[in-house]
């Protein structure tokens, strides 16, 4: 078997953990040996193995050594695993306090024939609470001579009690590209002839698990023989091939809806797994997305040449902002197929996603261009809009603050209401929201709200008489009022102001709105009205809710 095989035997052919190598050789030369140590890692990437060199390096009749000789009789019983002075103990399936009773009975024993005894408990995480207790004070002062490694995958559920009495290594997940180097190892000394692009996807597959990967070529050797064609590669990890990515990336690039359907139909006929689909598209724009950023390096992006090639080609037709949109996507639709019972139907709304958001284009280019827009000014010819002719220098300032402060909301998440107001109105709404978002979202439909000295008025237009209503409950305007005399510091009285059609409103009290407020409507009336303006509204698909004239 391949991954009993090319287990590592020595410090020197642990891969992927130099660090962790390169300390405990020095621990065994400086003769500074721990009576426990605690590996962490995840499945396959040799904590075990390490454990095992360490007892050999201890046990060896050359040694103590950092270099094992692998052919003495100690060397020989530690590696087959039956050595009676190291013990490996699967916490798994003897967890209990029984268990851990007999281990400190044992403990008490000297060695039978060699330096050290060394007991070695994997998956140490799953021992009961008791039986950590019971391991506690053999942990803390253990007998000369005898020496602990504890190895888990799920360090969070061993207890600090524990992890005190430890040396602790944490054992990282193998890189692909040195996973990719030990097959390519392998592959050449077995005699097994499979192309570099089959080695690519199995060090892919493996996700820094060496086992896994030595374990994955193993099973493809059995079902293929020596000779390894790429297909079958393919069918056996479930791989989802290159090309259908390539052909996705093309139909995303041509905007051909009916080709990604297609390719989602042709996902179901041939049996592939669609949540490792969306799995490996994520990884795809992930892919995209370092090509665009840093290039072609093997180190980061694991794919092999020609694939590496072709996705640089691709890359260079979107946006980082292109790419980030898609990644997004792709994870909110990934989640939503998890839980979802029709996750095809999930796939191929999140498809349609990615289609609209490759429209999208940078507001910044929107703001250079519109008013001198060629594609606006022939979208207007087009469907027959007239030019109402160039605003006074007045509307066009308007124009260009309600602009502002419209974009300005898009960008400022908190803020409550459409308009980022001046202060202190600001200020109020916010406290509002805060208080109460259903009344904040009344004071939202207000096309203005003015503090002065003597009171705090909020005009709403008539078509919005329905929040205007709601807002002069008493709870409501008392929550408001509360809300402002925090804001303000003093109470102010608040007037709300119904403004009707022509300019003439009606107000709590039967006060007379101000003719400020009269011809700012009128304003806003008169904006609208224009072509360039309604150009704008249509861009963004907003409306105007503020204006006020640019000091120069």
């Amino acid at each position: 078997m391949i991954a009993r095989k090319w287990r590592p035997q020595t410090f020197a052919e642990i891969v992927g953990q130099d660090v962790i190598a390169q300390t405990l050789k020095n621990a065994v030369e400086q003769n500074r040996i721990a009576h426990a140590y605690l590996f962490a890692g995840a499945r396959g990437v040799g904590k075990t193995s390490t454990a095992r060199i360490l007892a050999k390096a201890l046990n060896c009749l050359q040694g103590p050594t950092v270099t094992p000789c692998n052919v003495c009789d100690t060397c020989k019983e530690i590696t087959a695993g039956n050595s009676i002075d190291v013990l490996e103990i699967d916490a798994a399936s003897n967890r209990g306090i029984d268990e851990i009773r007999e281990l400190r009975e044992n403990v008490k024993y000297a060695a039978a024939k060699d330096r050290y005894k060394v007991f070695i408990i994997d998956e140490v995480h799953m021992l009961t609470t008791e039986a950590f207790n019971a391991l506690l004070k053999t942990l803390e002062e253990p007998p000369p001579q005898v020496v602990f490694v504890l190895a888990t995958t799920e360090l969070h559920k061993v207890p600090s009690t524990i992890l005190s009495r430890c040396q602790h290594f944490n054992f990282r997940a193998i890189r692909y590209q040195e996973i990719l180097e030990q097959l390519t190892r392998i592959a050449a000394s077995e005699q097994i002839q499979i192309s570099p692009e089959s080695l690519h996807a199995i060090a892919r597959a493996s996700e820094g698990s060496m086992r896994d990967a030595q374990s994955q070529l193993e099973q493809i050797v059995s079902f293929c023989g020596n000779e390894i064609r790429d297909e079958l590669v393919k069918d056996l990890l479930g791989v989802v091939p290159h090309q259908m990515l390539e052909e996705l990336t093309q139909a995303i690039i041509q905007s051909d809806s009916r080709g990604l359907i297609q390719l989602v139909e042709q996902l179901v006929q041939s049996g592939l797994n669609l949540q490792h689909f969306i799995r490996e598209l994520i990884a795809h724009a992930r892919n995209l997305m370092m090509l665009k950023i840093i290039g072609e390096d093997p180190q980061l992006i694991p794919l092999a040449p020609a694939e590496m090639t072709r996705c640089h080609e691709f890359s260079d037709l979107f946006s980082e902002e292109d790419l980030t949109r898609f990644f997004s996507i792709l994870v909110s639709t990934e989640s939503d197929m998890r839980w979802s019972s029709q996750p095809r139907f999930q796939l191929e709304m999140g498809l349609m996603k990615i289609l609209q958001a490759k429209k999208l284009v940078a507001i910044e280019e929107l703001l250079t261009n519109l008013g001198g827009n060629p594609q606006i000014q022939s979208s207007n010819s087009a469907s027959g809009k007239k030019s109402g002719g160039t605003l006074n220098p007045n509307i066009s300032q308007s124009l260009t603050t309600a602009a502002a402060v419209k974009l300005q909301v898009q960008s400022d998440p908190e803020l409550p209401g459409k308009a980022k107001l001046e202060e202190p109105s600001q200020k109020i709404r916010h406290a509002v929201f805060e208080k109460s978002p259903m009344i904040s979202a009344l004071l939202d439909h207000a096309i203005a709200m003015k503090v002065t000295e003597g009171e705090i008025e909020v005009v709403f237009l008539e078509k919005e008489k329905f929040s205007y209503d709601m807002l002069q409950t008493l709870e409501n305007l008392q929550l408001v009022q509360q809300v402002t005399n925090s804001v303000i510091g003093r109470p102010r009285p608040i007037k709300l102001t119904l403004l009707k059609e022509g300019g003439m409103g009606t107000a709590i009290g039967n006060k007379p709105e101000s003719s400020q407020t009269d011809s700012r409507v009128n304003l806003i009336e008169q904006i609208k009205e224009d072509s360039e303006v309604k150009d704008f509204l249509n861009t963004f698909q907003g409306e105007i809710i503020e204006i006020k004239e640019l000091k120069r």
